[in-house]
């Protein structure tokens, strides 16, 4: 009797896209993995795509740098940066 173990040990291949987004009347943002992703793999099977940041506001007009962490189903991760730029493109108000 032979007891042959076989073992992923290959990190999941990340790809990203950069993204431009738009600040909402009230000064906010919210982006999800699927909107960096950009065609991500793995030879086994992907767990779990998530980002380091989700959320900006008018503090972060400009360009940020988010991380993409794609884990495969048997724990192994890789993460790959991207850059989510922000605008403000809504006008202001002036009440008279």
């Amino acid at each position: 009797t032979q007891v042959v173990t076989v073992t992923d040990n290959q990190v999941p291949t990340v790809l990203v896209q950069n993204i431009t987004v738009y600040l909402d009347a009230s000064g906010n943002v919210s982006i999800t993995p699927a909107q960096i992703n950009n065609g991500s793999t793995d030879n086994c099977g992907i767990a779990t795509v998530t980002l380091d940041k989700t959320g900006f506001n008018c503090s972060n007009v400009g360009a940020n740098t988010v991380n993409l962490t794609v884990t495969d189903i048997h724990g192994n991760s890789a993460t790959v940066a991207a850059t989510v730029t922000v605008v403000d493109a809504i006008k202001p108000t002036v009440n008279t």
